[in-house]
């Protein structure tokens, strides 16, 4: 009796559970776009439906195009709406023939089930799949094999505003895909399966709001593809983290690439006196900055880019102060800051900013961390290392009334 238990659990675990892991939560080589472009893939999944036109409405007055994971045997319902998708140039991808979890499939199964799907939907648009998303994202060893035989590439997410869940408004769908948006990012939502009103709604903002931030909504097929694993699955860390830490990103005034994003903390560090004669306290509302990585990417290429990142931090300091002055979330901050490996005293100096060093287990979380950063980043990538052993991390710091006094637009500025 042992020994059937033994044998059950493994063949679950290599059939299942480890396909399921690798290619599911890892998202082993699914399809992402690449940092440095300046696309991104809005996907809908489990239609068609009866919403589906509101979709297709909302994108058209917004001139995108997007990828919808289409379920065949609702297509079959709805044949109007997926002539519609191709008509409009949307892209079709195949979800399944039904909407069922692969862990309910035997792996041997599974590719009758995706021919099926790809079948329905020739007969029905007259084009052929060549993505796929799983309903779910539920793997099992058949999904990957067959998807592989029938030229399928398997498509997942990295931006998921669960839209389909009860009270999503169109105002949270919007704000949670915007300061999660990134290049090469790939957001799901839904255009059926439960009322996709809010979903509709929400493009109307969501669109323009991309687009602010430097990019373009693309099918997934037309993405220029991420060729680095470790960019790859940095990317998943750094959604997670900007989620869970609440940071914002900061819309380039000139276009591009956005330079700079800021979260709301307080201040973590012992007592500083800035030069101004600012006091700022451990437990203070502080805006801490990050770099946007993208920009960090296309800045450090060529031996000037130390020169166009000051000059990018430069222009874009007057956007950060326009944001802060703008959005309630940081109205109590009394200072602004983070820790960088870019000491060039002189110029943090003609920007405003006092330079404070890091000590203790702090600055040597950081310096690994950012080291780190820079090597996945940096346009020289891993061959950078070396030099950067060299750098300390500094911890840059400017009272609100010294950025809003430097940088803030007087409003006839703002309106021109």
């Amino acid at each position: 009796m042992a020994w059937i238990i033994i044998v059950v659990a493994g063949a679950w675990l290599v059939l299942y559970l480890l396909p399921d892991l690798l290619w599911h939560h890892l998202q082993w080589k699914a399809a992402l776009g690449a940092r440095d472009s300046h696309q991104i893939a809005l996907t809908f999944d489990d239609g068609p439906g009866p919403d589906t036109a509101l979709i297709l409405e909302a994108l058209r007055d917004q001139k995108a195009h997007a990828t919808f994971f289409v379920i065949a045997e609702r297509a079959q319902h709805y044949p109007e709406a997926l002539q519609a998708m191709v008509r409009d140039g949307h892209e079709i991808g195949l979800h399944g023939y039904q909407h069922r979890s692969m862990y309910l499939f035997w792996p041997w199964s599974v590719k009758a089930e995706l021919q099926k799907g790809i079948d329905t939907i020739e007969q029905i648009a007259g084009v052929t799949p060549h993505v796929y998303r799983p309903p779910w994202g539920h793997f099992n060893l058949g999904t990957v094999i067959a998807a592989r035989q029938l030229g399928l590439r398997r498509v997942l997410w990295t931006i998921a505003p669960d839209d389909w869940k009860r009270g999503r408004t169109a105002q949270f769908i919007d704000h949670y895909v915007t300061q999660l948006s990134q290049p090469g990012a790939i957001v799901v939502m839904h255009d059926a399966g439960g009322d996709r009103k809010a979903t509709a709604e929400a493009l109307g903002t969501l669109i323009p709001h991309v687009r602010k931030l430097g990019m373009e909504p693309v099918t997934v097929l037309a993405m220029d593809p991420e060729k680095s694993e470790m960019r790859r699955w940095w990317t998943w860390w750094e959604t997670r983290f900007t989620r869970d830490w609440d940071i914002d990103t900061i819309p380039s005034s000139l276009g591009g690439d956005p330079v700079l994003r800021l979260g709301h903390i307080r201040f973590p560090y012992r007592t500083t006196v800035l030069t101004t004669g600012r006091t700022i306290r451990r437990g203070d509302a502080m805006g801490e900055i990050h770099f946007g990585n993208p920009a960090l990417s296309q800045m450090s290429a060529g031996p000037a880019g130390g020169l166009r990142a000051f000059h990018a931090v430069l222009r874009s300091l007057s956007d950060l102060a326009q944001f802060v002055e703008g959005n309630h979330k940081y109205g109590d901050i009394t200072v602004i800051g983070g820790i960088t490996l870019l000491d060039a005293s002189s110029a943090i100096e003609k920007l405003g900013f006092d330079r404070v060093p890091v000590s203790g287990p702090r600055k040597w979380t950081m310096w690994f961390y950012l080291i780190f950063l820079m090597a996945i980043y940096h346009s020289d990538g891993w061959s950078t290392f070396r030099r950067f052993l060299r750098l300390h991390p500094v911890l840059l710091m400017m009272d609100r009334e010294t950025l809003m006094k430097k940088y803030l637009r007087s409003p006839s500025k703002r309106q021109a």
